[in-house]
This record gives structure tokens, sequence and C-alpha cells, in this order.
């Protein structure tokens, strides 16, 4: 038997709730942290159930991404393979990457994590 979520997403109770979303929150999420404008066109659930889809829609669980932060946070859930770039600086957001584990930087935050939850 197929899984299906508390809300579809084809409902008018969710397109009424991303429609709120975005207007509360015009901006990605994720691209504002790293000092970008990127205006958002995605809903993400932070905390995602695929599992069993009993998604938590509430207000707090739901944040504005552009299409390609809600791409990486979806396929980094999935555990694939994500490049995460670098932030406007050109220091790489990858925690892992060899700049941001050097001694000179040892101890340091150079950049945020793409893959944070506010």
């Amino acid at each position: 038997m197929k899984k299906r979520r508390t809300l579809s997403l084809n409902s008018a109770a969710w397109k009424r709730l991303r429609a709120q979303v975005l207007a509360e929150e015009p901006l990605c999420r994720m691209c504002t942290s790293r000092g970008l404008v990127v205006p958002a066109t995605d809903v993400d659930h932070i905390e995602d159930s695929r599992e069993d889809y009993s998604d938590d829609n509430s207000r707090e669980n739901l944040a504005s991404l552009c299409h390609q932060c809600h791409s990486l946070k979806t396929a980094a859930s999935m555990n694939k393979t994500v490049f995460l770039g670098c932030d406007v600086n050109g220091v790489p957001l990858d925690p892992a990457h060899p700049w941001n584990k050097s001694p000179a930087t040892e101890g340091t935050k150079t950049a945020p994590s793409l893959l944070f939850y506010c």
C-alpha cells in the first residue's frame, strides 16, 4: 500500500500554506545565511518524515528555499553526494574541504554550513 502525505502537495490546503510561508519569508533561508539575496521558490519540511509521510506541517517546521538549495537539501537527506560550492567570499562551504581543515583555520569556522536547520 502506497504511503500518503498528511497534506497532499496538490491540495488547496497545502497551496494556501505554501503561499503563506513564501509571503512571510520571500528569500531563501540558506542563501540569506550565506549573504546572498535569492528569491525563495520552494517550501521545505525542515524535519521530513519520508518513512511514513507524517509530515509536520506546522509553520515552525517549514522553511522557504530557492529551488537549488531545496534540491541540495533533499539529495543530502537521501544520502546522495552533494557538492556545496562556496560562500560569497569564495570560501568552500563543505566542512571537509581542505581549506576548512588547514592549521590556519583550526578551531575557527570559516564558512557557515549550507545544510543547517534554523
